[in-house]
């Protein structure tokens, strides 16, 4: 009895330098999110949220090695209404509405609903308090918030544009686009870092800034070049994304619907999307490299590829480096296909990567982005080419 009771001792006193340091650091509130809210709105403060999921290494960092630190708590208790939010349990409409795409997510927000300063990822302590006192600074006069009330001139604009492309905020990009189309007209897309933003994030082929994109096309390829107004029909019309869409679900089993491609060819008939028939034929390769039929997929490309250009040429041998799985001797095949785009003179953007491309569609099983490369020509949506 008595060694048990040492032990109790001895376990006590080792628990108690953690409680104490937990008690010293944040204190979140516990309450819903429209009671933070109103807390904040009473107290004049901003709202603290850490965007976290409970599978994520570095928001388990956070917990654990940060937010209890004693002068973390003094500076965050001080200044927000601090909250801690599972973004894919009781938080994704949170997530949905405020663009969360990593995590952990520091959102700071005013009690309006406005973002005034966010990041992502890890950090030690001293830059988690610099990143709340930054925000502390913008307060009112964030970004998202100034849009909202109707600030408009061009330096403030492209601030604000850089501000989500750096930040990965593809959605709220592209609705911004979508309410300066509304105000300014198609000729947004005219200037050079419009068009950027409209080239990373745009993906709703249905609305109206995408629309007019394809009226405006002709004055377009003159103003951005050819190559890069084609890609970027090529990525709002022939995606991996839009091939997905093509599927019917039941349950966790996918089914191919004819009916649904032909619809969706039928739109793009309709729209008079330029090069459609050669987008039309990129769906269809898509459709057979995720189905498992490589070597459909292959004789396909080589009746259809026969009189393509460069750019069409590495756009399919990507998609087979990117696709085709456990099959060495179809690599080894759609490997000729960049050959062949290189020596049409593929374009300067995709030099480099189109010598990666034919590396490694000849000398490995295995696609690239399963070891952490990335594709240009198979871009991510909101992060910059």
């Amino acid at each position: 009895m008595y060694k048990l009771f040492l032990h109790f001792i001895l376990f006590f006193s080792l628990s108690l330098p953690a409680v104490a340091q937990e008690n010293e650091g944040i204190q979140f509130f516990h309450g819903t999110w429209e009671e933070g809210v109103q807390k904040a709105r009473q107290e004049n403060k901003l709202v603290f949220v850490d965007g976290y999921t409970v599978w994520c290494g570095p928001c388990a960092y956070m917990m654990k090695n940060v937010f209890p630190l004693k002068e973390v708590g003094d500076f965050y208790n001080k200044n927000f209404i601090c909250m801690k939010i599972d973004m894919e349990k009781e938080g994704k409409e949170l997530a949905k509405r405020y663009n969360v795409v990593a995590y952990p997510t520091f959102l700071f927000v005013t009690p309006e609903g406005y973002v005034a300063h966010r990041s992502m990822g890890g950090m030690q302590a001293d830059a988690f308090i610099a990143l709340g006192k930054e925000a502390l600074k913008i307060g009112h006069n964030g970004h998202e918030e100034r849009f909202a009330k109707g600030e408009r001139n061009e330096a403030f604009l492209k601030e604000y544009f850089e501000e989500m492309l750096t930040l990965h905020l593809a959605d709220q990009a592209e609705a911004t686009l979508g309410q300066l189309y509304k105000e300014l007209g198609h000729k947004i897309l005219r200037d050079k870092d419009y068009w950027t933003a409209f080239d990373c994030c745009a993906e709703n082929i249905d609305s109206p800034l995408s629309l007019v994109f394809l009226k405006d096309y002709k004055k377009l390829c003159k103003i951005h070049g050819a190559f890069a107004v084609d890609q970027k029909v090529r990525n709002l019309y022939a995606s991996i994304s839009k091939v997905i869409d093509l599927y019917d679900r039941k349950g966790r089993k996918e089914v191919f619907s004819e009916e649904k491609k032909q619809a969706y060819f039928q739109v793009m008939e309709e729209r008079k999307v330029p090069n459609r028939e050669a987008l039309q034929q990129e769906i269809e390769f898509i459709y057979l490299l995720r189905s498992g039929k490589y070597e459909a997929a292959y004789a396909l490309g080589e009746k259809f590829l026969a009189n393509a250009d460069a750019r069409v040429l590495g756009n399919w041998a990507t998609l087979g480096e990117r696709m085709v799985r456990q099959n060495q001797v179809v690599r080894t095949q759609m490997a000729e296909w960049m050959k062949r785009a290189i020596a049409a003179g593929v374009d300067a953007s995709l030099q480099e990567e189109a010598q990666s491309v034919l590396k490694d569609l000849t000398t490995s099983a295995t696609p690239a982005y399963q070891k952490g490369g990335s594709r240009v020509t198979i871009p991510i949506r909101g992060y910059l080419k």
